[in-house]
């Protein structure tokens, strides 16, 4: 196409021909407003420039880059998340593109994108367009008068130039828009603990029960009485190993000296648990642990001696699987080890935890009564909890289960496991109470106080009258005492009154009551528990579980004298936060050309161990004249490494993108290649089930031993060409000038 062609009247006409005038779409609570028919179909003056022509921003058409979005209507069942149905055949293999255009006055000043005070809605990876939805994001001019002078950029960040140009009338409908868009918000990953109670039910119904370290104790101990004689063995050894043979199955998964305060005491895991490793399918952990809220101390249960990585790769060699019972318990103690800033970070995190944790607030629950209750003179009830037990503050220890057979991949410095993590299961559950027993034993209070005539007494004292119908009174009992408070010399801090609603089909508690009662009675209830893992209540639908949580993550061992996995963890530690987090909406990032999500980055970090009894300096070289045992980084499993070929545009795209966000701030990753980009089904914040279900993959960019901080710009660019070139994706036009 030659240049000034979109001038020309033959132009201007067929580009008429094609985006016809329509109604425009409706922002949204908005009403439709029709583009005006007086107006007419060409302009014979449109070629003269704007100083030939007074008043010309009123004469011109539309903007044509006004029509680029085609489906003018939005409704309540658009998907805002797919392009218009008229325009995705257009795109091929792409969900993603910049397709709405923001209309201009012709003669309107030139936007100022560049200034730092036109910012529009961002998350905290500070990068400039950011859209909740596809349909937040335009093609506009940023100097009218020059029409190849196009950007793309997000609707809020357009709406902050336009209004600082005065231009408010011209884009009515988009300006609207963007100004009901939704705010950026971090979106957390499925509920660990909801997972955890579902894995106990499936794991407590029996179908798993043939993986119970019991049960196959039990078996094996009975094959080995039906396989004993009555002569006695010479040497007696035979029959000590089959005396010992239970116990040792057992020691290979659990400890017995654990103390009995600590939720891995053998006595805390009620059968079916513990299970054999490796033998039942575990969670996925996928949610962020605090770092004052990583385990202190890791127990490595290793009968594979996994932990004595060789020198290097060309002696590293594949280890036979035998059965994990069949093998001798080893149980290597580990230490957590954090850089000064994380331990700095976690020592204040920890001190806020305490004072909340200190924080004296009595919980009180608040049932209000039905119509027909109030009509009988009955008062709403509170009934004030027993202490809540703390919140963690710390976690003393957690256990880590390794096997051969869980190899996920070896490099040229270290070998990677799936390993399942055994953590409190407290750091992912509140504690939880019953409300139908706190009921119940409310009612069994009230009997009480109305068969003695307490009740009567109280309500006299409140200044209320006897309700006509009541139920059954006897003479005054003088042996009935009224249960006093919890702790009667404690003050709280504060109360927190949670209302209940008397209504079945309304069974959400509110922070206050909807009506006024007339009066309330406080009445005490000795007998209300907080839920005990080994004994919950009958109205539970589960029954009693351990008192930790098995997950499955990732073990990086490191070849010996390779500093590479502690390098990596100084990173991990180092990283900023929204490297971690997943964020709503989309970024547009130069140079590509389409929106991609704003999922997490990296992997989660759950803590870099090195063996407890060798001093930090020479845990990764193996000074200090013991075996060497590898340190061990702990992260989240997220799949296995891409294949290009096989990607559609959008997720190539996407992969990019990953080392383009990296980069944005201040990173350099120094090992740019396919295997260091990871994919799975679904995403983390999706529920398992939904995971299963869709074709939507999300990604990773790991292999952190070399990345570090870095202001030289061509290195960046650098590393993104050989990206662009490994996902196959082509520079473009993006912006004129350099944000």
């Amino acid at each position: 196409m030659k240049r000034g062609f979109l001038k020309t009247d033959k132009a201007k006409i067929a580009l008429e021909k094609e985006y016809p005038l329509e109604p425009i779409r409706s922002p949204p609570g908005g009403t439709k407003v029709t583009a005006p028919k007086e107006e007419p179909e060409f302009d014979p003056t449109e070629n003269q420039s704007a100083e030939d022509k007074p008043n010309s921003s009123k004469q011109l058409p539309v903007d044509p880059l006004a029509h680029l979005e085609l489906d003018h209507d939005i409704t309540s069942s658009t998907d805002l998340h797919r392009l218009p149905p008229r325009l995705a055949s257009e795109y091929k293999d792409k969900e993603r593109a910049v397709f709405r255009g923001w209309p201009r006055d012709p003669n309107g000043k030139p936007l100022s994108l560049r200034e730092s005070h036109i910012r529009g809605k961002e998350t905290p990876n500070r990068i400039l367009s950011w859209g909740a939805t596809l349909y937040d994001f335009y093609q506009v001019r940023v100097i009218p008068q020059v029409a190849g002078f196009i950007t793309m950029t997000s609707g809020s960040r357009i709406a902050a130039a336009v209004r600082a140009v005065g231009e408010t009338d011209v884009a009515a409908d988009e300006l609207a828009w963007a100004d009901q868009e939704a705010d950026p918000c971090e979106v957390p990953v499925a509920d660990p603990g909801e997972l955890i109670r579902c894995s106990e039910f499936r794991k407590s119904s029996g179908f798993l029960d043939i993986f119970s370290v019991d049960e196959v104790s039990t078996v094996s101990t009975t094959e080995d009485d039906d396989n004993s004689t009555e002569q006695t063995p010479s040497d007696g050894n035979s029959a000590e190993v089959s005396e010992d043979d239970t116990p040792q199955r057992v020691a290979s998964v659990l400890m017995s000296d654990r103390p009995l305060s600590s939720p891995f005491h053998p006595s805390h895991y009620p059968p079916p648990w513990p299970f054999i490793p490796f033998t039942t399918p575990q969670t996925l952990l996928q949610k962020r642990i605090p770092l004052h809220l990583l385990p202190e101390t890791l127990y490595v249960h290793d009968p594979y001696d996994l932990l004595s990585v060789p020198d290097s790769i060309r002696q590293y060699s594949p280890l036979k699987t035998t059965s994990w019972l069949d093998k001798p318990p080893k149980v290597r103690q580990y230490k957590l080890s954090l850089i000064p800033g994380a331990r700095g970070t976690a020592q204040k995190a920890r001190k806020e935890a305490e004072e909340r944790k200190n924080a004296r607030i009595l919980q009180v629950y608040r049932f209000m009564p039905t119509e027909e209750e109030r009509a009988r003179g009955e008062p709403a009830y509170e009934v004030p909890l027993p202490t809540r037990p703390p919140a963690l503050t710390r976690v003393e220890e957690a256990h880590l289960y390794l096997s051969p057979a869980e190899e996920v991949g070896v490099g040229n410095h270290s070998v990677v496991y799936k390993a399942e993590f055994e953590l409190p299961r407290d750091l992912f559950l509140e504690p939880q109470i019953c409300l139908t027993c706190v009921l119940e034993e409310l009612q069994k209070e009230i009997r009480k106080l109305k068969k003695s005539g307490k009740w009567k007494t109280m309500l006299h004292a409140a200044g209320c009258e006897s309700p006509q119908e009541s139920e059954v009174e006897g003479s005054p009992d003088e042996n009935y005492e009224i249960p006093v408070p919890p702790d009667p010399n404690e003050e709280f801090d504060a109360e927190q009154i949670i209302v209940i609603q008397p209504t079945p089909l309304d069974s959400k508690s509110s922070s206050s009551p909807p009506e006024i009662t007339p009066y309330v009675f406080r009445v005490y209830c000795p007998d209300i528990r907080w839920q005990n893992p080994k004994a919950p209540c009958i109205h539970v639908n589960h029954g009693p579980h351990p008192r930790t949580a098995m997950f499955q993550v990732a073990a990086k061992l490191s070849f010996r004298h390779d500093t590479h996995l502690k390098r990596e963890a100084r990173n991990y530690q180092s990283f900023p936060d929204h490297f971690f987090q997943h964020w709503n909406g989309y970024n547009l990032i130069r140079p590509l050309h389409g929106p991609v999500p704003v999922h997490a980055l990296v992997p989660q970090f759950y803590g870099y161990y090195i063996p407890h009894d060798i001093p930090a300096s020479t845990a990764s070289n193996g000074e200090s004249g013991k075996p060497y045992l590898s340190p061990i980084l702990l992260l989240e499993q997220c799949g296995v490494p891409v294949v290009p070929s096989k990607l559609s545009k959008d997720d190539r795209e996407e992969c990019v993108s990953l080392l383009l966000r990296f980069n944005d701030a201040g990173w350099l990753h120094e090992s740019v290649a396919e295997r260091n980009f990871l994919m799975q089904e679904g995403l983390p914040t999706m529920w398992p089930l939904e995971r299963q279900f869709t074709d939507q993959l999300s990604f990773r960019l790991i292999d952190f031993g070399r990345s570090r901080l870095a202001e030289n710009r061509i290195e960046f660019h650098t590393a993104l060409d050989e990206a662009m070139k490994m996902f196959k994706i082509s520079y473009g036009s993006f912006e004129p000038f350099d944000e």
